[in-house]
C-alpha cells in the first residue's frame, strides 16, 4: 500500500477524531469549562492512539479496532470491578448465560473488592462440582493467565470452550490454605434454576407439610419453574414453604421482582432503584400478575453468599412481614448493572455493562456494602457451609461421598422448621391476631411506604 496512502488515511482518522471531539464539546454540553475538558480529553485519546498505531513495534497489534477496544475496557474497568466493555463475543456469552444454558466448567463467579476472582457457587452436578471446587474458594490462574485483575466477562470467556476440551485452574482455598491445581473437562452447562421441590417428610405431622425449594440463581425460565415447583408441592398438600436463597449469586432484576411478587400483594413496591440524580432517576418495582400466594407461611435461607438478586427478594420479603429469613447476612452486592448495546458501524454487536443504579428495599434500606440481615441468625463455619452444599447436591457424589455426608446436620435448615412449626401453631392458637397481622401485611402493601 502507497505511503501517501497511509498518510491520507491517518490524517483522515485524526480529522475525524477532532470533528467528534469538537461537536461533542459543543453540543451535549452548554457549559464552556466541562466541554472544553471532554474536548482536551478527546483529542488526547486521538494523539496517543496514533502515536501507537504509527511507532508501536509490533505492527500487527496496532489495528484500530483492538486498540480502541482495550482503551474502552480499562476506561470501564477503573470504574469498579462490575463495569466492563464487552466485545461481540463476550455480549453473547453474557445473553446465553441469562438463559441458562452455556458451556464451560460450570462456576459462577464474582470479583472481591481486592479485585481476586472468587468463585460463589459451582453448578451442582457440572464439572468445577464433580472437581470439588467449593464456594470461597479463589481462582488464581486459568490456563497459565493470572486471574486477578481479569474482568468477570474475560474470567468466564478463558473458562468456556469446546465441551470436552481441558481448562487447566490453580486454585487458593482460604480454609485450608491450599493451593490446588487441577485440569477440568468442560461441557455443556444446562442450568436449571429451581431444584430440589419436595416435601420434608420427617419434619411434617399430621395437616402440617413443610415444602422447600432452592433457587439456585435468577434467569428467564426461573418464575415459570417456580410455578411448576409451587404446583407440584400443593399438590402433595404443601401448608407451608421454605425457600433456600443460600449461595444464591444473583441474576435477572426482572426474575427477582416476579418471584418476589408471587407471595406480595399485586401492585406492591418490590424494590427501587436511585441513580445519580437524587430520585429524578428511581424506577420502582412492583408485583405483578394473577398469581400471588398472599397466606402461605413462608422462611428463606440466607447466607453470605447470597448476592445481588437473591438480594432483592429477601429485603423485600423482610421488609413487608412476608418471610421470616434465617442464616447469616448477605454479601452485600447491590448495585445496578445494564447490559447497553453500542451503536457503531461495526456488523458485530458491542456492548457495555454499566454501573447506573444502587438497589433499595421497599423500606428504603441500602444493599450494597450492607447486605441483608436474617430476623433468626444461624452462623456456620466454613467447613459446615462446604458440606451442606455437598449434601444438598448428593445425587451427583459417589456411594463414598454419600456416606461421609450422612451426618452432616443442616442447621439452619432445621432452625426454619422449627420457625414455620411456630408459625402454624401461632395461627392456630391464634386466629384473630392472625388475621390482624394479615390485615396490617396487606395496609402496609397497599400504602408501599410510602411510595
Amino acid at each position: 500500500m502507497r505511503p501517501g496512502f497511509l498518510e491520507s488515511k491517518r490524517r483522515l482518522f485524526l480529522a475525524g477524531w477532532l470533528f467528534i471531539s469538537f461537536f461533542v464539546s459543543t453540543t451535549l454540553s452548554q457549559d464552556l469549562e466541562g466541554g472544553d475538558e471532554r474536548y482536551r480529553s478527546s483529542l488526547l485519546f486521538a494523539h496517543v492512539l496514533e502515536m501507537v498505531r504509527s511507532q508501536y513495534v509490533d505492527s500487527d497489534q496496532i489495528d484500530y479496532n483492538r486498540l480502541t477496544h482495550a482503551a474502552l475496557d480499562g476506561m470501564l474497568s477503573s470504574l469498579d470491578p462490575y463495569c466492563e466493555f464487552l466485545d461481540a463475543e463476550q455480549y453473547l456469552d453474557i445473553r446465553s448465560e441469562t438463559k441458562g444454558i452455556f458451556g464451560g466448567v460450570g462456576v459462577y463467579v464474582g470479583v472481591q473488592k481486592n479485585r481476586n476472582l472468587v468463585i460463589n457457587m459451582p453448578v451442582p452436578g457440572g464439572p468445577a462440582f464433580k472437581a470439588g471446587l467449593l464456594p470461597g474458594d479463589l481462582i488464581v490462574k486459568i490456563d497459565e493467565k493470572d486471574a486477578k485483575g481479569l474482568s468477570l466477562s474475560e474470567a468466564i470467556r478463558l473458562m468456556r470452550g469446546r465441551p470436552g476440551d481441558p481448562v487447566a485452574l490453580v486454585i487458593y482455598r482460604p480454609t485450608t490454605r491450599q493451593t490446588l491445581e487441577m485440569s477440568i473437562f468442560r461441557a455443556v452447562i444446562n442450568v436449571p434454576t429451581v431444584r430440589d421441590s419436595a416435601i420434608i417428610s420427617e419434619f411434617s405431622q399430621g395437616e402440617h407439610q413443610v415444602g422447600y425449594m432452592r433457587i439456585l440463581q435468577f434467569g428467564e425460565n426461573t418464575i415459570y419453574e417456580l410455578d411448576d415447583a409451587l404446583k407440584e408441592l400443593y399438590g402433595k398438600g404443601m401448608t407451608s414453604l421454605i425457600i433456600d436463597l443460600r449461595n444464591n449469586p444473583g441474576g435477572l432484576l426482572e426474575a427477582a421482582v416476579q418471584v418476589a411478587g408471587r407471595f406480595l400483594e399485586p401492585g406492591q413496591v418490590v424494590a427501587y432503584t436511585d441513580g445519580r440524580h437524587d430520585g429524578e432517576g428511581r424506577n420502582y418495582y412492583h408485583a405483578e400478575g394473577d398469581r400471588h400466594d398472599l397466606a402461605l407461611p413462608l422462611v428463606l435461607l440466607v447466607n453470605q453468599h447470597s448476592a445481588s438478586a437473591a438480594e432483592i427478594v429477601a429485603g423485600a420479603l423482610k421488609d413487608l412481614g412476608r418471610a421470616v429469613l434465617v442464616g447469616e447476612t448477605s454479601y452485600g452486592k447491590g448495585s445496578v448493572q445494564t447490559i447497553q448495546p453500542v451503536e457503531n458501524s461495526q456488523d458485530d454487536p458491542v456492548a457495555i455493562r454499566l454501573t447506573t443504579a444502587k438497589y433499595y428495599t421497599p423500606s428504603q434500606q441500602v444493599i450494597h456494602q450492607k447486605g441483608v440481615s436474617p430476623h433468626v441468625t444461624v452462623p456456620v463455619s466454613r467447613a459446615e457451609d462446604q458440606a451442606i452444599l455437598r449434601k444438598q447436591n448428593r445425587h451427583v457424589l459417589s456411594p463414598e461421598e454419600q456416606s461421609e455426608l450422612a451426618n452432616v446436620e443442616d442447621r439452619p435448615l432445621a432452625r426454619a422448621i422449627t420457625v414455620l412449626k411456630g408459625l402454624m401453631i401461632f395461627r392456630e392458637r391464634h386466629p384473630n391476631i392472625q388475621a390482624q397481622v394479615e390485615k396490617k401485611q396487606q395496609q402496609l402493601s397497599h400504602a408501599g411506604f410510602g411510595y
